[in-house]
């Protein structure tokens, strides 16, 4: 699986604010462009259920396999041990980027890895695995969430993931 870590913009106080009641209308004075090449991992979390996945740039021309159609597209992977290790040493021990709480009641979180070696982790631990054939896309899409059978059956139905919630930021 050809994934890498990417900068990205993510909504700032004023765009958490427009998020949380559904406004969808962003502007440039609406979000902050994050430092440096990161992956992200993001928790949902409704009814006290949470489910991760990992965010990460793909190759637009690459064909995905999909969950759920939008601006971020989910891919369906086997079970990583080594994934959930790198989770559970990351999130326990730094604060999220994002935290926001939609009209829905999903507490949407983003923990951004800076650290260059555990990016580079990441990319050699998903370069090996082959997601899962199931559902197939019409579009590539620059940026994908990558989570496990496991995770995606613990949220039924899937929640919405804002579509402002992060952003690739495009190299000039």
């Amino acid at each position: 699986m050809e994934i890498n870590p990417f900068t990205a913009s993510l909504p700032n106080a004023a765009g958490q604010t427009k998020l949380q009641t559904d406004n969808p209308n962003l502007t440039a004075d609406d979000t902050a462009t994050q430092t440096g090449n990161s992956y992200y991992w993001y928790e949902l979390t409704k009814n006290g259920i949470h489910q991760w996945r990992l965010i990460a740039s793909w190759p637009v021309d690459q064909t995905v396999t999909t969950m759920i159609p939008g601006m971020i597209d989910t891919v369906l992977y086997p079970q990583q041990p080594v994934m959930e290790m790198l989770i559970d040493d990351w999130v326990g021990h730094f604060d999220p980027v994002l935290t926001l709480t939609d009209q829905d009641q999903v507490t949407h979180r983003l923990w951004q890895i800076t650290e260059q070696e555990v990016n580079e982790d990441i990319t050699a631990t998903m370069a090996s695995v082959t997601p899962r054939k199931t559902w197939l896309t019409t579009t590539s899409k620059a940026l994908v969430m990558l989570l496990t059978a496991e995770e995606w059956q613990k949220l039924t139905p899937p929640p919405t993931v804002p579509d402002q919630l992060i952003q690739m930021v495009q190299a000039e």
